[in-house]
């Protein structure tokens, strides 16, 4: 195989989260007196994790307060562990792709930029034991797409960068991949679209989670 071992970003690559992630958000702007925003808008306010999406939300006149900001992330983490599977679920094939790639031989991770205890209920909730390890953001290690958390994936799952491919939605996640020095498939079923994955340099574009196998075969 071209691939034996594939890292998987998790909102808007495996799961369709946006829907809960904009509802919660824009439950704790309403109950601040802020500006709410269409889910839409929370295509490109999602990617950089929890913290930066905070920033996001946050009106400009609280930028840089810091007890502002600690409270809304903690209101904002606590809302979206209450409506996290509201409306979330995996894009049409997904879970029958990893099915596939498991099948072929392939090593399943996933590491996104939630939070670590997000991340994992979700996973174990949607996929049940299909991905061999599970990492979501820790304050130990900078954020995607700075290469550490990468790295350690990595080395935990004992995998060459040589034959690891990264798989996510958006410019993010190829920074992810390519900072690590692993090639990198870019999906246009998530929240950023195809033209941003081009622009960013994917190696791969995949329209469909079928496609993957292809690519991990090396066909």
């Amino acid at each position: 195989m071209r691939f034996t071992h594939v890292i998987f970003d998790l909102d808007g690559t495996l799961l369709n989260t946006l829907e809960d992630l904009a509802a919660s958000c824009n439950i704790v702007c309403a109950r601040n007196g802020w500006q709410t925003f269409p889910v839409d808008a929370y295509r490109y306010k999602v990617g950089n994790g929890i913290p930066k999406l905070v920033e996001r939300i946050i009106p400009a006149e609280y930028t840089g307060m810091s007890e502002v900001f600690e409270r809304t992330l903690a209101e904002v983490l606590r809302t979206y562990g209450e409506h996290r599977e509201d409306h979330t679920a995996p894009y049409p094939g997904i879970s029958e792709a990893l099915d596939t790639l498991a099948r072929a031989g392939a090593t399943l991770a996933v590491l996104s930029n939630k939070d670590h205890e997000a991340v994992v209920p979700l996973v174990k909730h949607f996929f049940g034991k299909r991905f061999s390890l599970v990492q979501g953001r820790i304050d130990a290690f900078p954020p995607k797409p700075a290469a550490p958390m990468t790295l350690r994936v990595i080395e935990s799952l004992g995998a060459p960068r040589s034959t690891t491919l990264y798989v996510g939605d958006s410019s993010v996640d190829v920074e992810t991949g390519h900072n690590a020095a692993l090639a990198v498939a870019g999906v246009t079923w998530g929240f950023r679209g195809r033209e941003e994955l081009v622009q960013a340099g994917a190696d791969y574009i995949v329209e469909d989670p079928a496609e993957l196998e292809r690519i991990v075969r090396g066909a």
